[in-house]
């Protein structure tokens, strides 16, 4: 099983729409929202925790660190899928502490698929979404993984490993697909099937995290056109028109 590519990126990005497309084809499967990154970090770090030290001193202990954290990588995904190819999906993974976790534990660092987008049309999209579930956004809420936790994360794991990491651009996913899979295909190292690009079916379903909406996805390959400046306040656009820091 090769799970030597993972999937991150920014929130409202498209990450579910490439997930269902990618998942289209027979050796690719890519996960929901996966706790796996939390589950390898647990038993990875147990073997440093203090109040383990003496469980963990001998050398037979110390020498069955890898060998387990690669068997307990094996068996989480054969419980999910018997397709060649396991693309896990959570955008912990592009935080550097992580990245560094999986060179020690894998032998490599890893390569990292990220839907990006304008942070102005992030904000007027989630916007958007809170005005459709009859509530209004408060930007607090934006201040943890669903927002800014997972921004700055990609910001210092791509300043730092640039070479691991295929950002791609939403409105470029959208409006050029076939362009924009065929550069995803060659960052996994596979050919690229022929797509039917005209209609999209989540390959699983989602959990919206109470926020109905959240994961949803059009029936056919379109986008939001809400106008930035028309959604957000001016300060807003401000703020956040300089934030697109890979253009």
């Amino acid at each position: 099983m090769n799970n030597s590519v993972l999937f991150g990126g920014l929130p409202r990005s498209g990450i579910t729409l490439l997930a269902s497309m990618l998942c289209k084809d027979k050796n690719i499967y890519v996960t929901t929202t996966s706790p796996f990154v939390e589950v390898l970090w647990r038993n990875y770090s147990i073997w440093n925790d203090p109040e383990y030290s003496g469980d963990f001193s001998t050398e037979n202990m110390k020498q069955a660190r890898l060998p387990f954290l690669l068997a307990l990588t094996e068996a989480y995904y054969m419980q999910l899928t018997d397709k060649p190819i396991v693309i896990d999906k959570r955008r912990q993974w592009q935080s550097v502490i992580n990245m560094e976790m999986y060179r020690e534990i894998y032998g490599f660092l890893p390569k990292i698929i990220c839907p990006v987008r304008s942070v102005t049309e992030i904000l007027t999209s989630y916007k958007v979404l809170y005005k459709a579930n009859g509530t209004k956004l408060n930007y607090e809420r934006l201040k943890s993984n669903m927002f800014e936790a997972s921004y700055y994360d990609l910001v210092e794991g791509y300043r730092k490993y640039p070479e691991c990491f295929l950002l791609v651009e939403y409105n470029d996913l959208v409006d050029k697909p076939e362009t924009t899979l065929e550069r995803v295909y060659k960052f996994i190292g596979v050919d690229m099937p022929k797509q039917d690009f005209s209609t999209v079916v989540a390959s699983e379903y989602e959990g919206d995290y109470g926020i109905k909406g959240l994961h949803t996805l059009r029936n056919t390959l379109s986008k939001d056109t809400s106008d930035p400046r028309q959604v957000l306040t001016k300060e807003e656009f401000e703020k956040f028109s300089s934030w697109d820091f890979w253009r």
